[in-house]
């Protein structure tokens, strides 16, 4: 068992690797009851496509979440979630662009909920009458995003920034993907995918560490795991030109929305970890566009906008910085937004405000177990593992590497998305 200690957070993270290769990561907080645990599964909604020895597979896009809602048969009738209902237990689970994940919540029978959820997550049973059965399931959750607002402004916001990349298609897939789902599609990937040497768990919340390191490991070793078959995924090529510079669209929302995407390539930024990048941005596009800064709040009290909001995000080697804002006035909203992208000021005093406001919230996520969670599900996705510093990184972080970030950014590799109610549409 390694113990990693946060620094400067006073927190810390057991870490444990059983035999058959599954990486648990337990942090312990004896100040609640309850326990949460997640079983994630290193594969997302974008890994359609991958290489096993010399052969290349390819499944239809909605697969990782028609597989996340399958695996919840234990047999033909028998859900996991009436399992954990009989130990009190809260069974859940999603599935992302990169991975699914596999949750249970319990403040009592921690013992007996944990390895159910190995039990079930484990139990490859799929057959073509369950898999006829959840198309019907999925088909209408597919038809049901066609429809929503937040779903269309988002993923056809990548659509149009994203030429190639994966990402720009929904999780859930279409309709027609989800009607295109085989059962040998789902035997493959659960095969291919679903092997502890490609999965780790997480536990947070009130336990003993070495305890239930014991019980995963005894659980695991009833187990017979197949050899891994190490599966390559294979991505596309992503262009550095966004797909479109300028889209608009009518759809059922209530005011008109704009999305701009400033599209770069991860290459502009090789002296910074991915990690640096998204903090470092983050802090620079808060203070430029964020809740308090003087932008916001001059376009605020102005009517010329309801609401701003920003992210930044990494499509394998696409890096995408996003600014919404809600608004009636798009050409005036526009005109001013890439001013402001020519002129991004970072101040000492504002950098020292948002640095101090972001460490305070680092310190703030460990009062929730899903946070903390979601943050070590982050860490070991993206930097191969607990990051122990982060605390110490945003410490020594100054005003000057903002500055440099800045002089790197390609801004003018713009994507606006207009997105306008449909009532207003002219017949």
């Amino acid at each position: 068992m390694e113990e990693l200690e946060l620094k400067g957070l006073n927190e810390k993270i057991y870490v444990y690797k059983t035999k058959c290769g599954l990486p648990i990561y337990m942090w312990v907080n004896e100040k609640v009851s309850s326990m949460y645990a997640a079983l994630s599964v290193k594969y997302g909604s974008v890994h359609t496509k991958f290489k096993i020895g010399k052969k290349i597979y390819e499944v239809p896009d909605g697969l990782a979440h028609f597989l996340e809602h399958i695996k919840f048969n234990i047999d033909e009738d028998t859900t996991a979630h009436d399992k954990f209902y009989s130990l009190g237990g809260d069974a859940n689970a999603f599935t992302t662009f990169d991975y699914t994940s596999y949750i249970v919540f319990a403040t009592s029978n921690k013992k007996e909920n944990m390895e159910q959820l190995l039990d079930f997550v484990y139990n490859p049973y799929f057959t073509k009458k369950s898999v006829a059965k959840e198309k019907g399931i999925i088909v209408e959750e597919a038809n049901m995003g066609l429809d929503d607002a937040y779903s269309i402004v988002f993923f056809h916001t990548l659509a149009n920034t994203l030429q190639k990349s994966k990402y720009r298609y929904t999780i859930t897939g279409t309709p027609e993907d989800v009607n295109s789902i085989s059962l040998d599609d789902v035997k493959l990937v659960y095969d291919a995918f679903y092997h502890p040497n490609n999965m780790f768990l997480t536990i947070t919340g009130n336990f003993n560490p070495y305890e239930m390191a014991s019980i995963v490991e005894n659980n695991l070793a009833k187990k017979d795991f197949k050899e891994y078959l190490n599966p390559v995924v294979i991505k596309e090529n992503e262009p550095r030109k966004v797909t479109t510079k300028y889209k608009e669209e009518y759809i059922n929302l209530t005011y008109p929305r704009i999305k701009f995407s400033c599209k770069m390539d991860i290459g502009r930024f090789k002296n910074y970890s991915k990690l640096e990048l998204k903090i470092l941005t983050n802090l620079i596009f808060n203070i430029n566009f964020g809740a308090t800064s003087d932008f916001k709040d001059e376009l605020m009290e102005k009517g010329l906008i309801q609401n701003m909001s920003i992210s930044n995000d990494l499509y394998d080697d696409a890096f995408v910085i996003q600014i919404s804002a809600t608004t009636n006035f798009k050409e005036e909203v526009i005109k001013r937004v890439k001013e402001k992208l020519k002129n991004l000021v970072v101040s000492e005093i504002d950098f020292k405000r948002k640095k101090n406001a972001t460490i305070a919230t680092l310190i703030l996520d460990f009062e929730d177990l899903e946070n903390v969670s979601y943050r070590i599900q982050d860490d070991v996705l993206n930097n191969g593992g607990v990051v122990t510093n982060l605390k110490e990184i945003l410490e020594n972080e100054t005003v000057e590497d903002l500055r440099n970030l800045i002089s790197l950014y390609d801004l003018d590799n713009m994507q606006i998305s207009v997105f306008l109610p449909k009532e207003n549409q002219k017949e």
